[in-house]
């Protein structure tokens, strides 16, 4: 059982990781095109079409793809004026009931926007241009970011009560895990 559970958690580390790359290969992409369009622009008095709405389509793996990633490294923006002075019972309280109700409610999301992608998929939905831009590509991105990220929170609460671990001191651990492996390439 420890097995099966140290490869889950390894795979979902990865396929977090991958998410965050394609996140990252959108943003170039994204860099590219809109940079191709001002020289086109520019130098040909022509806009390239389609450009504008590959671009719009792509924040959704711009924003979706990394939740899990940023969420598993505690990098999500947080308050902690109160939280940070409770006693670490209360804390391990609230973090409870903030992960049960993050990982309902983001699954509950994860299912109605596949159910909207599969649908927009099925409709073969386009967005108006000069050109026709399917959005079905873009829309599946949503579900997939979403589906790592209720499962990150699912993670968290486990590990919450199996290993007694808040998540600021999960994501230090997280982080303090890859520091040797960034040293032994530094010294290569």
């Amino acid at each position: 059982m420890a097995v099966l559970t140290s490869n889950a958690i390894w795979l979902q580390r990865k396929l977090e990781e991958v998410a965050c790359y394609v996140s990252a290969l959108a943003v170039a992409t994204m860099m590219t095109l809109t940079m191709l369009e001002v020289l086109a622009r520019a130098l040909f008095s022509k806009s390239m079409p389609g450009a504008y709405e590959y671009v719009s389509l792509m924040f959704v793996y711009l924003i979706y793809l990394g939740l899990a990633y940023s969420q598993r490294r505690d990098a999500h923006i947080t308050v902690g004026i109160l939280y940070d002075y409770l006693p670490r019972s209360v804390q391990k309280t609230t973090q409870a009931i903030y992960l049960s109700v993050a990982f309902l409610f983001f699954a509950a999301l994860t299912w109605t926007s596949g159910v909207s992608a599969f649908s927009n998929y099925v409709m073969g939905d386009t967005v108006l241009g000069v050109i026709e831009v399917k959005t079905w590509w873009a829309r599946a991105g949503i579900p997939v970011g979403l589906a790592l990220f209720a499962l990150r929170f699912l993670t968290q609460l486990i590990c919450l009560f199996t290993k007694n671990e808040l998540l600021e001191e999960a994501a230090v651990n997280d982080i303090a895990a890859l520091a040797p492996v960034e040293d032994e390439k530094s010294n290569d």
